[in-house]
């Protein structure tokens, strides 16, 4: 579910486009998750702070655009941008490899452009997550696309707002919730932890008394008591024997 933010330095204008962005969702029966409009590019960049999820950005052109969709694309690498300018001259300043626009507004009037880019950019995104498919994680670092399979994942960890795939040839990191990632992983992939998420298929024992679980590879990691009982529940029904 993508959610939609709106940036213009004048807060009218902001709101109008806004509101038509809105509009256009409601018509069309199109799923949010949050929605809000800035004149504040430090109100906006504070916001990415606390939110990780994908989203589409109206941005108009500014003079920090290019600091503003790092920040968006660190927070979640699979988040669009449509740039919003005054005139075509700016479009040629305002293309650059960093910050990858996935469309185009020449001013925020055209209803029909607004409506257009905004099915696009749902259409993209559910493609994207139709084609995560089961035997393959599919990521991207700096907007380059990789692909790895589930069966080689040991451990997926979270770290300082960082997702590590942990593999058995080498580790991953990229900018991603770790909610994010799972709602495409396997059912042997089970959450130990608010920071870890296993493939149970790399586990050799878990000691339920002392909360740990020793891997394929000897090495140890802790579960919470939150997870712990999903933890048994799923051992328990897949009837694992290298559990205790």
């Amino acid at each position: 579910m993508l959610s939609l933010f709106v940036y213009n330095k004048d807060s009218h204008e902001a709101e109008v486009l806004n509101r038509k962005c809105m509009s256009h969702i409601d018509e069309t029966e199109k799923s949010i998750d949050k929605n809000d409009f800035f004149d504040d590019t430090q109100k906006l960049v504070s916001m990415l702070d606390d939110f990780e999820a994908p989203a589409l950005y109206m941005l108009e052109k500014h003079d920090k655009l290019e600091g503003t969709a790092g920040k968006i694309y660190d927070a979640n690498d699979h988040s669009y941008i449509v740039l919003v300018l005054s005139s075509p001259e700016q479009l040629l300043e305002s293309v650059t490899p960093s910050v990858r626009p996935s469309g185009i507004l020449i001013g925020s009037t055209d209803d029909g452009r607004i409506g257009k880019i905004i099915d696009e950019v749902y259409e993209d995104h559910a493609r994207s997550c139709r084609t995560s498919v089961r035997d393959e994680c599919i990521f991207r670092i700096r907007g380059a696309e990789y692909k790895t399979a589930y069966k080689d994942i040991i451990l997926i960890e979270v770290q300082n707002k960082k997702i590590k795939l942990h593999t058995r040839s080498q580790i991953f990191e990229f900018c991603d919730s770790l909610e994010s990632v799972m709602r495409s992983t396997p059912d042997c992939f089970v959450r130990i932890h608010k920071s870890y998420v296993v493939n149970t298929n790399y586990v050799r024992l878990v000691n339920y008394k002392e909360k740990t679980i020793r891997l394929t590879d000897d090495s140890v990691l802790y579960f919470s008591r939150k997870y712990g009982a999903e933890l048994k529940e799923y051992f328990k029904n897949t009837l694992k024997e290298n559990c205790f």
